[in-house]
Formats: C-alpha cells, structure tokens, sequence
C-alpha cells in the first residue's frame, strides 16, 4: 500500500494500478481494504474522482474484501474535496445501506452496515450544513434516515465544530454501539 501512496502522490496513477494488477496476478496476491483504500487516495489526489467511486464497486464485488469504515470516510471527504456534496452524500448512504445511491450495496460478512468514522461524519454534516439549500436538504433528509434507520444521530454541536462525542448511536444487537464507527 505505501507503493500506491508513492505512485499516487507522484502522479502516476496508471503505474499504482498497474502495479497492484501485476502483484495480484502474478503472485496470487489479492488487495485488501488498505490497499483499495490507498488507490482511492491516489484517485482523488489525481483529481480522477469517477475512478475513485468505481473501485467502491470493485471492492465490493471482490468477496474477499471487507470494506472498513475508514475505505468510506477517504471517499466521502475526496466527494467533498472535489466540490462533489451530492456524490458524498451517496457514499455515506452506501456505507449505512440506506436507498439513494447509485454505488454497489455493500455489507459486512455479518450483514450488517459498515459505516462511516465518527469524525468523518460529523465534518461531512458541517459541510453541508453550511453549503447552500440543495445540501443543507440532502443532509437534512440523510440525517432523518440515520438516526430512524440506523440508530445514528449526529447532534447541532458537531455542525459548530464540536468534538468527536457528539454523535450517538442506539446500543445494537450484541451491546455495540452502531454510531458512525
């Protein structure tokens, strides 16, 4: 993965995937979610986000591969770093299985949603929060599901910069707590 992180960094993105092609065919060696995760990076820092979101669908098809909440919170905030609100606010519905998106559905071995990291999460609601009516709606709406959907609530004080605590989840089953984690 730190090759990928190099390939992309130098811009030389085709090289990143060549080399993760080659290292799987010929040795066997199939990408985990750190890897797939890096290639995201490299992407985004290609500007190349369609490329990023169609190895959501790449990853999700390689059974082998559990996708982490982390894989998600990189592609939402590239989503937002390439001025691409809406498109974030479908990568987040794909990581808590909400209807609304446009990526492969994805899931755990378990079943259940993945998931975004809390921190990820509540600078995506201040992004939209502040941007203009069609957001500060697309949030307005995706919260409301959250919360009834999954057990998530992001709180008001997050979207004033407030601390990673600010989200709370309902417990789950099994004890857990299925907060954006």
């Amino acid at each position: 993965s730190i090759l990928v992180k190099v390939l992309g960094h130098a811009r030389r993105l085709p090289q990143a995937f060549e080399m993760v092609e080659n290292l799987s065919s010929q040795n066997g060696f199939r990408p985990n979610v750190q890897v797939y995760t890096c290639l995201v990076q490299a992407c985004l820092h290609n500007r190349r986000l369609d490329k990023a979101l169609s190895l959501h669908d790449t990853m999700v098809a390689d059974a082998g591969c559990a996708m982490d909440e982390k894989f998600y919170a990189v592609l939402a905030r590239g989503c937002l770093q390439m001025r691409q609100p809406l498109k974030a606010v479908e990568v987040v519905r794909a990581a808590y299985q909400l209807h609304g998106h446009k990526l492969a559905p994805s899931a755990r071995r378990d079943g259940r949603a993945v998931g975004v990291e809390a921190k990820a999460l509540e600078e995506f609601a201040a992004k939209l929060q502040a941007g203009g009516r069609e957001e500060q709606e697309a949030w307005a709406k995706l919260s409301g599901e959250l919360e009834k959907s999954c057990g998530v609530r992001v709180s008001a004080e997050c979207w004033q910069g407030g601390s990673r605590d600010s989200w709370q989840g309902r417990p789950a089953a099994g004890g857990r707590s299925r907060g954006a984690y």
